[in-house]
């Protein structure tokens, strides 16, 4: 897909996510308030105009800012992919049953090695929600997978240590 093909493609599903979150308008020509946009992600009406005319996208940290603020997946707003309502409904998860048995099975290892299991299962479902979401090849998603899970076991044995040296200093 060409530059100019995704930016048409964005600024489509900009105008669909802003009509969904009720910023119409019936005097402009895209049917959306460009100026809506722009005061809720405090960007210019200049690039927010650039966005739904399809003439430019905007860079990782602003597509993620406006996804939140309309409450659809960076993913589906770039690419089109993703489930729509993935935000606006928490309750609802999409990943692959490989994926959901890889993750599974790694973190299984963070219960035996971390002190605070009740985050746990939180985490866990985070991550899925999060595999769920990106738009990423099933050996990239293991790999994401394989960081989130190494950074969790190595933060779960700190926090661990930091609790053992915190008993033994106030027994001093």
């Amino acid at each position: 897909m060409d530059k100019s093909s995704l930016n048409k493609q964005f600024a489509l599903r900009l105008r669909d996510a802003m009509l969904k979150a009720g910023f119409n308008s019936h005097r402009s020509v895209s049917g959306v308030d460009v100026e809506k946009l722009a005061e809720i992600t405090g960007y210019s009406i200049q690039i927010c105009r650039k966005y739904l005319r399809g003439d430019a996208t905007p860079d990782n940290v602003k597509l993620i800012e406006i996804a939140k603020k309309l409450n659809v997946s960076p993913g589906w707003l770039l690419f089109g992919e993703s489930n729509f309502d993935s935000q606006s409904n928490p309750n609802k998860l999409s990943i692959s049953k490989k994926l959901l048995q890889y993750i599974l099975t790694e973190a299984q290892a963070l219960y035996n090695a971390s002190a605070n299991r009740n985050d746990l299962p939180d985490f866990i479902l985070e991550l899925i929600a999060d595999i769920g979401q990106i738009n990423a090849t099933e050996e990239q998603s293991i790999k994401i997978i394989d960081l989130a899970v190494t950074s969790a076991r190595h933060f779960g044995q700190a926090n661990g240590t930091d609790d053992v040296r915190s008993r033994n200093d106030s027994n001093t």
